[in-house]
């Protein structure tokens, strides 16, 4: 592996890093929000993240703690090779916002979603002793129906982001992106 280090003391990308180097960049990075790292590094480094994190949630019981307790330690590395890609295709990390606007904001969404759900259940709750209401997802004016409308619309959102994001961290390199070493 390449000393990761520049002259004067900026992250400078390796172009030609393999799998293990990628990884090994990313960790010893985690905080590293300045200088820069390659097109190469940036997804070979996510060809490790993802489907560790997708294996680590789909451990049945621990799965979701060890999954919390994942994320959690990998988001500030996630966001420093984020930033550092994004300076190498000459953006400042303020375009790593651009990417996640969507996904924060889907996420509210979920949140309103999950709130609507516990109205209904308390609704529910509240008429046990009578008939139960006819809950129509199907029908968009309907309560159930706006709460399954705004899960399609966080996932469009979510789906949005994410081709954002893809879009861009594939970037070529820019050699004004010099500016950030």
């Amino acid at each position: 592996m390449r000393f990761p280090y520049s002259g004067n003391g900026t992250w400078t990308p390796d172009y030609h890093c393999g799998f293990i180097d990628a990884v090994k960049r990313f960790f010893i990075g985690y905080m590293e929000f300045r200088g820069r790292s390659s097109r190469r590094e940036f997804w070979l480094a996510m060809l490790f993240f993802i489907p560790v994190s997708v294996l680590i949630f789909l451990i049945p019981a621990a799965g979701t703690v060890s999954g919390i307790l994942w994320m959690l330690a990998t988001m500030v590395p996630i966001m420093a090779i984020s930033f550092r890609r994004l300076h190498d295709t000459n953006r400042t990390g303020w375009w790593f916002l651009l990417g996640h606007v969507g996904t924060i904001l889907a996420l509210a969404i979920l949140v309103v979603i999950a709130f609507g759900l516990v109205i209904i259940e308390i609704g529910m709750i509240m008429v046990i002793p009578h008939e139960p209401p006819k809950l129509d997802f199907h029908d968009p004016n309907s309560f159930p129906g706006m709460l399954l409308t705004l899960f399609y619309v966080s996932l469009g959102m979510a789906g949005i982001s994410l081709i954002i994001q893809a879009f861009l961290y594939s970037l070529p390199s820019k050699p004004e992106g010099v500016r950030f070493d």
